[in-house]
């Protein structure tokens, strides 16, 4: 069920938020083969009417399964966003959309949380790649062999040699 916010509701005062949003209510498929979400939206929210606007603040989290972009190896990532928020028009342009006196928040959770996947995942900032993984004895995830490595080390030396005058 998408998390939907009554603006009668916001007359009184804020009105606090939480619970979680199932991965089928938020509609996320990921253009990253990479990156797939694990889990549910788990969101802890206060809403509060500002004049003609609706502010949002709180935090929002979800699991990630990633595959390092070096290495490919599989790994957990979490999404957290702390001290999150987000003010939402009534009037104008990009308004919200109401249906009769009741706004839907979950396409603003799901875009802000997309724009926090990480774009290229590592399993750690020291992680040398599929190559040092081989040479360490393990087994990466879904890869063949090692790409063969230049037996020159210096790989420019034979254009260093050309005469280009």
């Amino acid at each position: 069920m998408p998390l939907l916010l009554q603006l009668e509701s916001l007359a009184r005062g804020s009105v606090s938020l939480n619970g979680e949003l199932p991965l089928s209510d938020l509609d996320m498929v990921s253009l990253d083969d990479l990156v797939e979400p694990a889990g549910p939206l788990a969101y802890d929210l206060t809403a509060e009417k500002n004049g003609d606007t609706i502010l949002l603040e709180g935090s929002l989290e979800m699991p990630l399964m990633c595959e390092c972009a070096r290495c490919l190896k599989p790994f957990e990532y979490r999404v957290d966003l702390r001290n999150w928020s987000c003010l939402l028009p009534l009037k104008g342009e990009e308004s919200v959309q109401l249906n009769g006196d009741t706004a839907d928040l979950t396409p603003y959770l799901r875009e802000d949380t997309f724009l926090a996947f990480p774009q290229h995942p590592l399993c750690g900032s020291e992680c040398g790649g599929i190559a040092k993984t081989a040479e360490n004895g393990e087994n990466p995830a879904q890869s063949g062999s090692a790409p063969d490595e230049p037996k020159d080390k210096n790989v420019w030396a034979e254009l260093d040699k050309l005469d280009l005058k």
